[in-house]
């Protein structure tokens, strides 16, 4: 009796193709991985400038923040002082005609006025002698 071929050499084939694609698939990730370790390595520099750069612009918006915050106190200031500034321009006006009126007086007064002499006269002046004691101090 002849026996039945088994077509082991299918088999065979089959495992020899699927080995002969893993290794090739290996070899694929090999090369792979050392070309995305290379572009890492490539991509630090790169890397750091962005994170400097993300340093400066935090640094930079702090900046910003302080000065918009120094910004609205100074308009705040303006406000007040601008409202103050109403009030002294009303009194400096008031000031003003008070010192017409008083230049307008001072103007129609006489430019020399003749005052009286003034004598001075000395007189010696003796005190009187007492002799009297009150019991007023307690004595």
């Amino acid at each position: 009796m002849t026996e039945p071929r088994r077509p082991l050499h299918l088999a065979v084939f089959l495992g020899l193709s699927a080995g002969a694609y893993a290794v090739s698939l290996a070899g694929v990730t090999a090369l792979q991985a050392q070309s995305e370790a290379a572009v890492l390595v490539d991509r630090v520099p790169t890397a750091q400038a962005i994170a400097e750069i993300t340093a400066g612009h935090d640094v930079l918006e702090a900046s910003a923040d302080r000065a918009a915050a120094a910004y609205a106190r100074a308009a705040g200031a303006y406000d007040t002082v601008g409202r103050t500034m109403v009030d002294v321009e009303a009194r400096l006006s008031g000031l003003a005609d008070v010192v017409g009126a008083i230049e307008g007086a001072a103007r129609s007064l006489p430019s020399r006025v003749a005052l009286p002499r003034v004598t001075r006269a000395v007189t010696a002046v003796t005190r009187p002698a007492v002799h009297a004691t009150t019991a007023a101090s307690g004595g």
